[in-house]
């Protein structure tokens, strides 16, 4: 069976929605992932947004990178 090319408007369409996330790669070393499962963490992606989010408040720094003012 034969592929289908994917459309202009689907790869104009992909490419607007991934504009909207910055995107990085994370190396760990073997086994941590399954270790994390184990530990009960479902998803990679939201663990470290919310530790990140953790961290930046801890900092006092919003989402946005910038310092609160005290």
């Amino acid at each position: 069976m034969a592929r289908k090319e994917t459309s202009d408007a689907q790869k104009k369409a992909m490419k607007k929605y991934d504009d909207k996330f910055d995107t990085m790669t994370i190396r760990f070393p073997k086994g941590t992932i399954e270790l994390l499962h184990e530990h009960g963490v479902e998803s990679i992606n939201a663990y470290v947004n919310k530790l990140i989010e953790a961290e930046m408040l801890k900092n006092n720094t919003d989402p946005d990178g910038k310092k609160d003012q005290e």
